[in-house]
């Protein structure tokens, strides 16, 4: 690791090393936090994230959003067959944003503020069996040739360990539990109920510090002003913003262990109207795409209204063009 790195960068990733493997085993929040501070201690960085992809339905679940100072909930978005993450998940080699130009980054989901970013390196986490892509690890910076050839390898290391705690944390990865505890199948259900178990009792006693700051709040009052402010405002404060990182900690760990592993298939159409429905299932049709003319005539309608439907799911979808409905409800193979 230490070849063509400098000190600088071996002392983050040291650090980071720490860290994670001091970190509970269930606190993916903090494994995930100490990979972005040391990014952030190689490179100036604005933006820095974790996604994991589903395969199955073309998902993308954000345990973990760091943009511009404070965390935030990006949730799952569907992502379509010409951008940055497809690109990935079929190369299965990083992305930097010299390569294009930032192209396929700008074709995607949008973090932060308005402003594009100007430099960007994101990593595919890896599988160790088959090479399979689980997700990505990015980093984004609004300053022009932020990020170096150090900072790629120090991300891909960074992402082995990332996958590393991953696949340490799902049953018979390692082990082949199966064998000894046949009731466990392997299929990762085990992992799901000690995650919601995990999640109960956190939420419970989050809930319950809440309950002592609303009581506390109630009780003493917080002061208004700058010349009013009293030490117990600063107490008050540092309590709820150590809750709110509680509950990111609870998000990232739920994202991590639950979105990934979805049992029942999800119709990627669930967010269309019937209409907009009926628009896809001609467009997708085993006679091939009539056009707008063709698609008014069957249902009825004018082109007009037709055009403003296929906008509309479109952009719900994720997707460009109308073309790329096919790749998304048939599942047409990865693009390359």
């Amino acid at each position: 690791m230490s070849d063509g790195l400098s000190d600088a960068a071996l002392r983050a990733l040291r650090h980071a090393d720490q860290t994670i493997r001091e970190a509970d085993r269930d606190d993916l929040f903090g494994v995930y936090d100490a990979c972005r501070a040391a990014i952030g201690a190689i490179s100036p960085m604005d933006d820095f994230y974790i996604g994991l992809v589903t395969h199955a339905d073309r998902r993308m679940s954000y345990p973990y959003l760091y943009t511009n100072g404070t965390f935030e909930d990006a949730g799952t978005v569907t992502y379509g067959p010409n951008g940055l993450t497809a690109w990935i998940v079929a190369s299965r080699r990083p992305y930097r944003f010299a390569d294009d130009g930032g192209a396929l980054l700008h074709r995607g989901l949008r973090f932060g503020d308005a402003e594009l970013s100007r430099d960007t390196v994101v990593v595919p986490l890896l599988a160790p069996d088959d090479g399979e892509v689980l997700g990505l690890m990015g980093a984004l910076s609004d300053t022009a040739d932020a990020f170096t050839d150090e900072t790629v390898r120090a991300m891909e290391w960074l992402a082995g360990l990332v996958v590393d705690r991953l696949e340490a944390g799902r049953p018979g990865r390692r082990l082949n539990l199966g064998l000894v505890y046949p009731e466990l199948g392997d299929d990762g259900r085990s992992g799901k109920v000690t995650a919601l178990n995990a999640a109960s009792r956190e939420l419970t006693e989050l809930a319950a510090r809440l309950s002592e700051l609303a009581e506390a709040i109630a009780r003493d009052g917080v002061s208004g002003g700058e010349r009013g402010r009293r030490p117990r405002d600063e107490d008050l404060r540092e309590r709820l913003l150590t809750l709110s990182r509680r509950c990111f900690e609870i998000q990232a760990n739920l994202v991590t262990r639950l979105g990934p592993h979805d049992d029942v298939p999800v119709d990627p159409l669930a967010v269309l109207s019937p209409r907009e429905r009926a628009v896809v299932a001609l467009v997708t049709g085993p006679a091939g795409d009539p056009g707008n003319a063709g698609i008014a005539v069957a249902l009825g309608i004018s082109q007009a209204t037709v055009k403003t439907h296929m906008s509309s799911l479109l952009e719900k979808l994720g997707l460009e063009h109308r073309s790329e409905l096919r790749w998304l409800v048939r599942g047409g193979g990865r693009p390359g």
